[in-house]
């Protein structure tokens, strides 16, 4: 890792996140492992990208989880010509990261963590075919699933940079392996700004951050900035396919727990990143290719 230690800070109100010195990322060409590498250069000019999460906080409903545990990754290849493209890698996806403790776990309190813990992880839920040119790297017109603006990124500018289309998986043996927030047919649409919000009450604006830090590893090897993504201005649907019992009981609990569905102004994310690029042919050359 050469010349990055550092995220963006954030500022939420009197809210903050918590701050990790190690940035998560090698330094090294295996951090594009993730990068359909092989696809994207059949395509013509391309290049990887790779976000690492630091720290951060989700607030959904009556429910704040703190993102205590970085790793959190975003991972596409870039292709140009016929107009820039986003494409995911087969085996990998988009999101990927570690499950994050939710304080209180089912119960609200802090008890016997084998019953009541739960754990959330933020995961992609649109159906993306792989290998497939599918989102834009700048405002290139309507987008179903995902903006990639890199001036709005780069220069804290108002507007979405990254829009997410997730589901929350709620985790716990209790729970059964399919407890959701949010689905394929009814994602969690984030709009994530480095710049400004402007929320519907009773949210206020929130402001995200970029940190230009820009290091060359090698002559094509290039890390970027730190930064802090933003929105308080998304709706949450309410949870389903929740527990081993019939009839919706524990969807019930869960959703009376959470406040949930949850209209947009009642809910917040903030998420502290760093990023880095490489031209996919030179991750070629290294031995990544993504499948």
């Amino acid at each position: 890792m050469v010349g990055l230690s550092s995220v963006a800070a954030l500022s939420i109100s009197s809210a903050s996140t918590s701050a990790f010195t190690e940035p998560g990322l090698t330094g090294t060409w295996g951090d594009f492992a993730n990068c359909p590498a092989k696809v994207i250069v059949l395509l013509g000019r391309s290049a990887c990208e790779h976000s690492y999460a630091t720290g951060g906080m989700v607030q959904i409903g009556h429910s704040t989880v703190p993102i205590s545990v970085p790793g959190d990754t975003f991972d596409v290849g870039i292709t140009t010509p016929g107009g820039p493209g986003v494409v995911m890698s087969p085996p990998h996806g988009i999101l990927n990261g570690p499950a994050q403790p939710v304080p209180g776990g089912l119960l609200g309190t802090i008890g016997n963590v084998q019953l009541t813990g739960v754990t959330a992880r933020l995961e992609w839920a649109a159906s993306t075919p792989p290998s497939t040119v599918f989102g834009f790297t700048e405002p290139c017109g309507s987008n179903p699933l995902v903006t990639f603006d890199i001036c709005k990124i780069l220069k804290a500018k108002a507007g979405t940079a990254v829009t997410l289309r997730a589901k929350i998986h709620l985790l716990s043996p209790f729970l059964g392996s399919s407890c959701f927030i949010g689905s394929a047919a009814h994602p969690i649409v984030i709009a994530l700004t480095t710049g400004v919000t402007s929320p519907p009450p009773p949210a206020k604006p929130i402001h995200g951050s970029s940190l230009e830090f820009l290091t060359f590893i090698s002559p094509f090897y290039q890390q970027a900035v730190g930064f802090t993504f933003v929105n308080n201005s998304f709706s949450v649907p309410a949870a389903t396919g929740c527990g081993t019992t019939t009839g919706g009981v524990v969807d019930a609990s869960i959703n009376h727990k959470l406040g949930l569905p949850s209209p947009a102004g009642k809910n917040m994310i903030a998420i502290s990143a760093i990023a880095e690029q490489a031209p996919a042919e030179n991750v070629l050359e290294h031995g990544w290719t993504g499948e």
